[in-house]
C-alpha cells in the first residue's frame, strides 16, 4: 500500500492546493435582534456575496445575536441577513482601503413568511473556530458523513483516528470523555457516537486541555457533541432515512418531533440502525511452550452485525428570563455480534529449540475448523433533570440530577471440529448478565466579580453499582452433558463512589481571555467476587489543575496556551479478576488492582484568518503515567493469555494543523493533519517495554458546487503505522465520494460511495520472547448508500439528548 498511498495523498494536494491570493481583508461584525421583541436572535444566517450573485462566505449569529466574518475589501461585498420566519435584509457595507474592521449598525429583523432558499445549503460557515478552552468544528463541511453516525463524522476531524476494529482515538488515546450538549456520558466514545445520527449534529467541541469545571475523566480530553438547533415556534419535524445496495443488510433512519411554545418545549425522537459488514480475517500464532514449537496459521470469515435502536423524550420550561428547567429520558437497545468461522492448520515440533520463527516442517499435525460467536447486548435507561436560576446580581445556580439503569450481557459460543471428519472436539458456551445502577448529583454556581471577571464553583457526587453473574460451561463429548468450569464462572460486585469539587477564576481584558482552576476528586472503589478471598479496595484523592489563556493578537490572529491534568479510571471489564475465553486464540483476565491513568497535557495554538483561508496550528505534549497496557502472554501451546496492567508511561509530542481554504466561489478545500512522536516506556513481568514511532494522520475533503442544488464532495483519511506496547498496528487508508441534491427547501437527497479504493485492511501484531501473533482484518464495506433528509418547519430549541453515564462505556 505504501507507494499508492503516498502518490494518492500527493496527487490530492498537488491538484487541489494552489497558493491562495491573500488580498487585503476586512472583518465585518455586528448584532441582529427581533424588531418587535428587541431580543437577540441566535442562528441567523449572515452571508457575504460578490456583486449580489456569488456567495463568498457566511456564518450564523451566536446566542447574543452577534456575528463576525472576514472578506476582501476589493470585492465590493453585499451582506445578506436571513432567518426562517423573518423578512430578509440586504446591506452594502462601505469599505475603504486600510480598514481592518467594520462595525455594522444594529440589524433588526421583522417577522415575515419568507423562507430561506439555497443559501442555507451554500453558506460557508467557518469549519473550525478557536475558543478559550476548546476548538469548535461545524459539520456542514463533512457532507459524506451525513448518512452515517457521529462516529463517521468524528473520524474526519483532526487528531481523531479510527482503526479497522472500530477503536476511536484522540491524539493516539482511546480514552476521552464524551458529552452530549454538555451532559456527561461515560459510554465509550465509539458506543456513544454510534447511536447519534450525524444529521442531527450541529457542532463538535474538542477540549484537549479542558477546564476544571468538567469531569476529570478521559485522559485525552473532552469531546462535546452539540445537536442541531432550530428557531421559531410551533411544530418541527426532522426525518432521515438511509439504505445501501449490499448484503448483509445496512439501513437505518431517525425522526425528531418537537413543539415549541413561548415558555416551554417538548420533543420526542426515535432512531433505528442496522449496520452489518462482511469481513475476512487472516492470522498466525507462533509459540514456544515448554519444549514445543507451535505454528498456527488461520484464515476465514470475520463478519460484524450491529443493530441498535433508541427513544428519547424531554423538554424545557422557562417561566421567566431567570429560571429554566429541562428534563429528559433515554431508552436504548444495542446488540453487536462478532462472527468468526476460521480454518486452522497446526504445526508443531519437539524439541522446540530457541528459534520462535523457525520454519514449520512437514505436514500439519492437526486441521480444525473453529466457529466463534461473541455477542454483546445492552439495554440502557437514563433519566435526568436540571434547574438553572439566575439571580438579580447576575450570579447563576445550576442543579443537575441523573439516574441510570443498564443491563449488559451477551452469549459466547465457541466450538472446534476436525476438518476431515467434522467430528466435534470442543464446545463451550458462556453467558453474562450485568445490571448497572448509577447516580449523579451536581451543583454549579457562577458569581460575577466585576464586569470582566467571575468565579465558578461546583460540587458533584457520583456512584455506580455494577453486579455481574458470569456462567461458563463446557460440553462433555462422551456423555453429552454440560458442566460448569469453576475457573471461568464467577459472580462480581463493583461499587465506586466519586466526590468532586472545583473552583475556577475566569477573566477577560481587551485582548486577553483567561481562566485558572483547580479540581479535586476523591475515589473510593470496592470490588468483590465469588472466587476471591477478600475485597479489593482502592481509595485516592487526586488534584487536577488547569490554566487557559487566549491572546487576541489582531482582528485576524489569536494565540492560545493551555495546560490541564486529567484521569482515566479502568472499566469493569479491565478490573474483572476471572478468566474469560473470548475466542479460540485468546483467554482474558482483568486486574482488580489497576490504578487510574494520570495525564498532563500542554497545548500551544496559533490561529490566523484571511479572506479565503483559515489556518490553525497546535503544538502539544502529553504524558500519561500508570499507563494501562493490554498485554499478551502464553496460556498454552495455541492460546494466548491477555491481561491488563499498569506497566509504564507514554509520551506524545506533536504538531496539528487545520486549513480551510476557499479556492473560488463554490469550490472549497478542508485539510487537517497531525504528526507526533509516540514513545512507550515501562516493564511487564520484569521485561522492559521500549517502543517508539513517528505517527501521523491526515483528514481532507474537497467540496464543489455543481449547480444551485447539487454539491459534490470527495474525502480521504489516512492513519499511519503506530507502535503498541508489544507490537504495532499497520497503516489504514479510506476514501469516499458523495453527491447532495437539494430537492426542495425541505428535502435533500444524498448519494454516497464508501471505501472507493477497497482499502479497509489493517494488520495488528504483538510479540514477546515466547510468542508472536499477527492478524489481518479486512472489511468489505465498499458500498453505495442512498439517503433522504426531510424537515418540516424546523422549529424548536436545542435538543438536549442525554445518554448513559456508565453502562455503555462498559458495553
Amino acid at each position: 500500500m505504501k507507494l499508492p498511498v503516498t502518490r494518492l495523498i500527493g496527487l490530492f494536494f498537488a491538484v487541489l492546493i494552489p497558493l491562495p491570493s491573500l488580498a487585503q481583508s476586512v472583518v465585518i461584525r455586528g448584532r441582529v435582534q427581533d424588531a418587535m421583541a428587541h431580543q437577540p436572535i441566535p442562528g441567523v444566517t449572515v452571508s457575504v456575496w460578490q456583486a449580489d450573485t456569488l456567495l463568498l462566505t457566511g456564518t450564523a449569529t451566536g446566542g447574543d445575536g452577534a456575528y463576525q466574518l472576514t472578506t476582501d475589501i476589493g470585492l465590493r461585498p453585499v451582506l445578506r441577513v436571513q432567518s426562517v420566519g423573518y423578512q430578509p435584509v440586504t446591506l452594502r457595507p462601505e469599505l475603504t482601503p486600510g480598514q481592518s474592521v467594520v462595525v455594522m449598525p444594529l440589524i433588526e429583523l421583522r417577522p415575515g413568511a419568507t423562507d430561506l432558499n439555497e443559501v442555507v445549503v451554500k453558506g460557508n460557515q467557518a469549519t473550525a473556530t478557536l475558543k478559550l478552552d476548546k476548538q469548535i468544528y461545524t459539520t456542514k463541511q463533512f457532507q459524506n458523513a451525513a448518512n452515517g453516525t457521529g462516529l463517521d463524522l468524528l473520524q474526519r476531524l483532526p487528531a481523531i483516528t479510527v482503526n479497522t476494529e472500530g477503536v476511536i482515538a484522540l491524539r493516539g488515546s482511546a480514552d476521552f470523555l464524551v458529552l452530549i450538549n454538555g451532559k456527561p456520558t461515560t459510554r465509550s466514545p465509539a458506543d456513544a457516537l454510534a447511536q447519534i445520527p450525524a444529521n442531527l449534529i450541529e457542532q463538535v467541541e474538542i477540549m484537549t486541555s479542558a477546564s476544571a469545571r468538567y469531569d476529570a475523566d478521559g485522559k485525552a480530553g473532552v469531546v462535546n457533541i452539540i445537536t442541531k438547533q432550530a428557531l421559531g415556534s410551533g411544530w418541527s419535524l426532522l426525518a432521515n432515512g438511509m439504505v445501501s445496495n449490499v448484503s448483509p443488510a445496512r439501513f437505518g433512519g431517525d425522526v425528531n418531533l418537537s413543539y415549541t411554545a413561548k415558555t416551554w418545549m417538548v420533543y420526542a425522537a426515535a432512531d433505528y440502525r442496522r449496520f452489518n459488514i462482511a469481513g475476512r480475517r487472516e492470522g498466525t500464532v507462533r509459540t514456544l511452550y515448554r519444549d514445543t514449537l507451535t505454528y498456527l496459521p488461520s484464515t476465514g470469515i470475520r463478519d460484524w452485525r450491529d443493530q441498535q435502536y433508541s427513544f428519547r423524550t424531554g423538554g424545557s420550561f422557562t417561566p421567566n428570563a431567570r429560571t429554566s428547567v429541562t428534563w429528559g429520558y433515554y431508552w436504548g437497545e444495542k446488540q453487536t455480534d462478532r462472527i468468526a468461522n476460521l480454518h486452522y492448520q497446526e504445526f508443531s515440533r519437539s524439541p522446540a529449540g530457541q528459534n520462535l520463527y523457525a520454519t514449520a516442517v512437514g505436514e500439519p499435525t492437526r486441521l480444525f475448523y473453529n466457529q466463534n460467536l461473541f455477542s454483546r447486548t445492552g439495554s440502557f435507561q437514563t433519566i435526568n433533570a436540571d434547574l438553572t436560576r439566575t439571580f438579580s446580581d447576575k450570579s447563576k445556580l445550576t442543579l443537575l440530577g441523573l439516574y441510570e439503569y443498564s443491563v449488559l450481557g451477551g452469549p459466547l459460543r465457541n466450538s472446534d471440529q476436525t476438518e476431515d471428519t467434522q467430528a466435534l472436539t470442543l464446545r463451550e458456551r458462556a453467558d453474562e448478565r450485568s445490571p448497572l445502577r448509577a447516580t449523579r448529583i451536581q451543583v454549579d454556581y457562577v458569581r460575577p466579580l466585576g464586569k470582566q471577571t467571575r468565579l465558578e464553583l461546583g460540587y458533584q457526587w457520583r456512584t455506580v453499582q455494577h453486579d455481574g453473574d458470569f456462567t461458563f460451561e463446557r460440553l462433555n463429548l462422551d456423555t453429552g452433558q454440560w458442566h460448569t468450569d469453576p475457573i471461568f464462572a464467577d459472580r462480581m460486585n463493583l461499587h465506586q463512589r466519586i466526590h468532586g469539587g472545583y473552583a475556577q477564576w475566569v477573566g477577560t481584558t481587551k485582548t486577553v481571555s483567561y481562566q485558572a482552576g483547580l479540581r479535586a476528586e476523591f475515589t473510593n472503589r470496592t470490588l468483590t467476587h465469588q472466587l476471591g478471598r477478600s475485597p479489593y479496595r482502592y481509595t485516592a484523592l487526586n488534584w487536577f489543575p488547569s490554566v487557559q489563556g487566549l491572546w487576541k493578537l489582531s482582528e485576524t490572529q489569536s494565540l492560545r496556551l493551555a495546560y490541564s491534568r486529567r484521569i482515566d479510571r479502568p472499566t469493569t471489564k479491565a478490573l474483572a479478576p476471572f478468566w474469560n475465553h473470548r475466542h479460540a486464540e485468546a483467554i482474558e483476565l482483568g486486574d482488580p488492582n489497576l490504578r487510574p491513568e494520570l495525564t498532563n497535557g500542554l497545548d500551544l495554538t496559533y490561529s490566523r484568518a484571511w479572506s479565503r483561508l483559515n489556518l490553525t496550528l497546535t503544538g502539544y505534549a502529553n504524558q500519561v503515567a500508570d499507563k494501562v497496557f493490554r498485554v499478551n502472554d502464553l496460556y498454552n501451546r495455541i492460546i494466548l493469555f491477555r491481561t491488563y496492567t499498569n506497566a509504564g508511561t507514554t509520551v506524545s509530542v506533536g504538531l496539528e494543523g487545520i486549513a480551510d481554504l476557499t479556492l473560488r466561489p463554490g469550490w472549497r478545500l478542508y485539510a487537517s493533519g497531525n504528526v507526533y512522536n509516540y514513545t512507550i516506556r515501562g516493564t511487564y513481568q520484569g521485561e522492559p517495554i521500549d517502543q517508539q514511532s513517528l505517527n501521523y494522520n491526515l483528514n481532507a475533503n474537497t467540496t464543489v458546487d455543481l449547480g444551485k442544488r447539487l454539491r459534490f464532495q470527495w474525502d480521504l483519511s489516512y492513519l499511519s503505522r503506530s507502535v503498541t506496547s508489544q507490537g504495532a498496528d499497520s497503516d489504514l487508508l479510506l476514501t469516499n465520494a458523495g453527491l447532495r441534491f437539494v430537492w426542495t427547501n425541505r428535502a435533500t437527497l444524498g448519494f454516497q460511495a464508501n471505501n472507493l479504493l477497497n482499502t479497509n485492511r489493517q494488520n495488528i501484531t504483538t510479540a514477546g520472547l515466547t510468542f508472536y501473533s499477527a492478524t489481518t482484518y479486512v472489511k468489505y464495506d465498499r458500498v453505495v448508500q442512498l439517503s433522504l433528509n426531510y424537515r418540516l418547519n424546523d422549529a424548536g430549541k436545542k435538543v438536549k439528548a442525554v445518554k448513559t453515564d456508565y453502562g455503555e462505556k462498559d458495553f
